[in-house]
């Protein structure tokens, strides 16, 4: 049985024209008149145990020879890009697939055509819930969140009698017929923060990312998003490539019929390390002295605690961790995620509140409790082991 790991990127050409309001000529606006796409990235690795070895080893020499300032232990395109840049990420990410691509039996690419002079408008809905019409450029956008699992449909659809594996992206999407046709014929694991704990993952976002760079940089006669093109700009490499689109034939597969979430409850990529962090930056506020020719201060949006530590050495930790478990990694919020946790999970906290918060889960569930500093040491005593 193969491994395939799915993930997805917004594919955006930007395009904007000055036009007369149709309401008042005398007044221009402007439109975008590009093209987009969500573009999602399928990857089939021959052997997912030396992949997976090959691929750590490799990040940490490319890390070194690319001055990366914070060396995540996965790569994750986003991340890397706030760090070295897109001239430098880019390759980067090339470096890592020439020096993996021989654990790669294939890559695939799905993305969608709408052309907006025929399709101006779609409607989404119907089945218990009211059928609406909605601008297909909306329609588009509002795919982006959901099309790492449509990409692993679109490839499943056509090899069914193919017994893989599938790792997907986490995604937020309400009922499709893609959906339940996957879940039908493949039992899909879920992974939250694939792209940062889930070397698989991380490579299908990479190839994502590489796809839509690779077509931007091409000669102009390779740039759209082509089946062709994207053949072409992956020509040098030794795996095979294989591109689909999806269009309107295909149309109410991959659309919403009702606004109904899916449930990812029964496929998360467990154990799941959860991270609980108080909100430091609602405790309190320090108070600031104007200049004199000031009378209030620029709107200025706080950062989140939790979003400073992505960007910290603790939070490397976690991701280690939850690579050595084979898990995936969830910042924890009541609301959202208590009927996740299963036994067997781990919940890491930094703070008071998130402390107790963790330690009431433990007398409920069999979780392992740690302080986000114990986390730290304890990767440290593996390392050095």
């Amino acid at each position: 049985m193969g491994l395939m790991s799915f993930d997805a990127k917004d594919f955006d050409r930007p395009k904007l024209v000055e036009e007369p309001d149709p309401k008042n000529p005398e007044i221009s606006i402007t439109k975008n008149k590009g093209f987009y796409t969500p573009l999602g990235a399928g990857v089939l690795f021959k052997n997912a145990d030396l992949f997976n070895k090959a691929y750590l080893e490799n990040i940490q020499e490319l890390s070194l020879k690319f001055e990366v300032p914070i060396t995540f232990p996965i790569c994750c395109s986003s991340h890397l890009k706030k760090e070295i840049g897109i001239t430098k990420a880019i390759p980067f990410c090339d470096n890592l697939v020439t020096r993996l691509q021989e654990h790669i039996d294939l890559i695939h690419i799905s993305y969608v055509i709408l052309p907006p002079a025929t399709h101006p408008t779609v409607a989404v809905g119907g089945s218990k819930s009211p059928e609406i019409t909605i601008n297909t450029s909306d329609f588009l956008r509002n795919l982006s969140p959901m099309f790492s699992y449509i990409t692993a449909w679109n490839f499943m659809r056509r090899h069914r009698s193919e017994n893989h594996e599938i790792f997907i992206d986490t995604f937020n999407s309400r009922a499709t017929v893609a959906w339940d046709e996957l879940a039908s014929i493949s039992t899909p694991k879920i992974f939250p923060r694939g792209d940062e704990c889930n070397t698989f993952i991380s490579f299908a976002d990479i190839i994502a990312f590489l796809t839509d760079a690779k077509l931007y940089s091409a000669k102009p006669e390779y740039r759209k998003l082509t089946p062709q093109n994207v053949e072409h700009i992956w020509s040098d490499y030794s795996f095979d490539v294989d591109c689909r689109f999806l269009d309107y034939s295909l149309y109410s597969k991959y659309k919403w019929y009702n606004n109904d979430h899916i449930d990812i409850r029964p496929y998360l990529a467990h154990p799941i390390v959860f991270l609980l962090i108080d909100e430091i930056e609602k405790a309190g506020s320090v108070s600031k002295v104007l200049p004199p020719n000031q009378t209030e201060l620029p709107s200025e949006k706080p950062k989140k605690f939790r979003d400073v530590i992505q960007r910290m050495p603790p939070y490397n930790a976690v991701l280690i961790y939850a690579h050595s478990l084979g898990g995936s990694v969830q910042f924890f919020d009541k609301f959202i995620d208590t009927d996740k946790i299963r036994d067997g999970d781990v919940l890491v906290y930094a703070g008071e509140t998130s402390k107790k918060t963790a330690l009431t889960f433990k007398d409920v569930f069999d979780v392992e409790v740690l302080q986000l500093r114990e986390l730290r040491k304890k990767i440290e005593d593996m390392t050095i082991k």
